[in-house]
């Protein structure tokens, strides 16, 4: 008969040499451990900032994707107001057709003038034939005034002649510049409108990954919302991809020094009391930042890799207290 007693102790034992009895024993473990308030966190996520857009720096949210719900690629996530781009694209499209027209306007002119210019000359040409007819009979032909005027008709018709080629050539040198100088306006305006359209476009901003939507804060640590008016470059919201969750903390000026790359780490979530997981010290900020709502200190972004996140229901946004081991 099997002695039931070894069995036993065995089951009795089995949750101290669990995963979570591990992590549990190595949390906590030690009274030096330096203590991080953070988050779970994405390595891959999509910011949207306001937009260099048209000719203001500062843009006015008109609507905002709900925060914490999923979006899809392609969701539209931030719009701006459009208003004063849209009168701008209205004004440009106005301008493209004037411009449009006068090119019509003045190729019909110019070409006009060009055909009259050449008429000129071959009528010129035509009179310069004449004269050269009358000039070549023979003094002894005709009078002597007679035989003078031909040879003065031959001349003036010459003139004329060259008149009107001088005048063809500056026909074709006009029409050629009127048109490049139109050609240049009308690519001018085509190009603005397409500029504007562009800026158009750049107020709306759409998902190009699949997570939930975070919204950003302002300097006073306050989220943006619809009707607040933002400067260029600022972040107002982000979309944090579901997979490569890492956690993202905070350490203080006076005791980033305690932290080393590699070093290990012990995560406990609010949001999953007793949870505990393992990580390393993947990546220390190298430039400080002011925390408004945590006073006047310097803060460093420290970033931490999840040792096993397999089975974990996380998503990015839970709180979550990093326990640094000495």
């Amino acid at each position: 008969m099997v002695n039931p007693k070894p069995l036993i102790i065995a089951l009795a034992l089995l949750p101290f040499f669990s995963p979570a009895a591990k992590s549990q024993a190595l949390c906590g473990s030690g009274e030096q451990s330096l203590l991080l308030t953070g988050s779970i966190s994405s390595a891959k996520s999509q910011p949207f900032a306001v937009p260099k857009a048209g000719d203001s720096w500062r843009h006015q949210i008109q609507w905002l994707f709900p925060e914490g719900k999923l979006a899809r690629v392609g969701d539209t996530i931030v719009i701006f107001d459009k208003s004063q781009i849209a009168n701008q694209i209205e004004q440009l499209e106005a301008s493209l057709l004037r411009v449009k027209a006068q090119e019509q306007s003045q190729g019909i002119d110019l070409e006009s003038a060009l055909l009259s210019a050449r008429f000129e000359v071959r009528r010129a040409t035509l009179a310069v034939e004449k004269a050269r007819l009358d000039a070549s009979v023979p003094a002894e032909y005709i009078a002597a005034k007679e035989y003078a005027d031909n040879q003065f008709k031959l001349l003036q018709a010459n003139t004329e002649l060259e008149k009107a080629n001088q005048a063809l050539k500056e026909a074709i040198e006009k029409r050629k510049s009127s048109l490049e100088q139109l050609a240049i306006e009308k690519r001018k305006a085509e190009v603005e409108l397409s500029a504007a359209l562009a800026a158009l476009d750049a107020l709306e901003l759409k998902a190009e990954i699949a997570g939930p939507v975070i919204i950003g804060r302002d300097w006073n640590e306050k989220k943006y919302q619809a009707g607040d008016t933002v400067q260029f470059g600022r972040q107002i919201a982000s979309i944090p991809a579901l997979d490569g969750l890492e956690a993202s903390a905070w350490a203080n000026e006076v005791d980033v020094d305690k932290i080393r790359l590699g070093q290990a780490v012990c995560l406990s979530l609010d949001a999953k009391p007793g949870l505990q997981v393992q990580g390393k010290v993947a990546n220390i900020g190298r430039q400080a930042v002011t925390k408004s709502a945590w006073g006047q200190s310097k803060w460093f972004r420290v970033e931490v890799a999840l040792s096993d996140t397999a089975g974990l229901e996380l998503s990015p946004g839970m709180s979550v207290m990093v326990e640094v081991h000495p």
